[in-house]
């Protein structure tokens, strides 16, 4: 793929520190046969790819929703926390992601419960050698943009919204990543669904997993249980950890990775 500069790109950094304490606005709406959302609020976050599992060396995942989001909804590896609400019938919206330094294409997540009940969320990917945007500026703590009228069929959207980061503070890689923090506690979670205490794994996990926990049926927690010893040996061995201000990601190998989430302070598996 072209890599374009970030000035070829059109990135005006002219964002002061005060906007970034503004609340996020958006106007569009998206529309698809017999569905329509409408949003009016927007949060995003630009990401790097110190993990190696993105697409791009910059990420900006840009949300935009009938309610004020927080940030860390869009904090995470793959899946961040918007999914799981956006399935649940929580919040309506959409969930953006682009590269910012090539405006002809982005991935939108279209935040609404499936008709189906096991169904994913529908993602689509847009793309357009013209470009999408008719303006997508970007500074140090906030971003603002207008879609092409032409270059998208189902949804409008212009927005200015506060930009947030979940900076890197600590790659760590053989024992140091084995004796991490955050490798006991998954290493703790993995022992309490060997004996099957689902109370210490919930106590371990994030509200959101646990909730999930608890709609899982029984077959479920009976392979949870068994795979115990695979999960404490993997993890036992761990590659890499890779902590953020909020989130990490323990590597286990080729693909696949644990990560957890600091809720109220504390490290939380996810």
């Amino acid at each position: 793929m072209d890599r374009r500069s970030l000035l070829a790109a059109g990135f005006a950094l002219a964002a002061s520190p005060a906007l970034a304490l503004d609340p996020g606005t958006a106007s569009g709406s998206y529309v698809h046969h017999d569905v329509t959302l409408k949003f009016d609020h927007a949060v995003a976050l630009i990401l790097d790819n110190a993990e190696g599992f993105r697409e791009h060396p910059t990420t900006l995942r840009l949300l935009v929703a009938d309610r004020e989001p927080p940030a860390s909804d869009l904090m995470g590896l793959a899946f961040p926390p918007v999914w799981a609400k956006g399935k649940a019938g929580e919040i309506h919206g959409l969930l953006i992601e682009l590269d910012p330094a090539d405006l002809t294409s982005l991935t939108a997540t279209i935040l609404l419960p499936p008709e189906e009940e096991g169904y994913s969320l529908t993602t689509l990917s847009l793309s357009h050698s013209d470009g999408l945007w008719d303006r997508l500026e970007v500074g140090d703590t906030r971003v603002s943009g207008k879609l092409k009228a032409d270059a998208v069929d189902d949804f409008t959207l212009e927005f200015s919204a506060p930009l947030f980061t979940d900076k890197v503070t600590a790659d760590l890689k053989g024992p140091a990543a084995q004796s991490s923090e955050v490798v006991q506690i998954l290493l703790a979670r993995a022992q309490a669904l060997g004996r099957g205490d689902m109370a210490a794994a919930a106590a371990l996990s994030t509200a959101q997993a646990a909730k999930n926990a608890e709609s899982l049926p029984p077959e479920f927690l009976k392979q949870a249980k068994a795979m115990s010893a695979q999960m404490t040996k993997q993890l036992k061995s761990a590659k890499r950890v890779v902590i953020r201000e909020q989130t990490a990601a323990v590597m286990l190998g080729p693909g696949e990775w644990s990560s957890l989430v600091r809720e109220g302070g504390v490290w939380k598996a996810d």
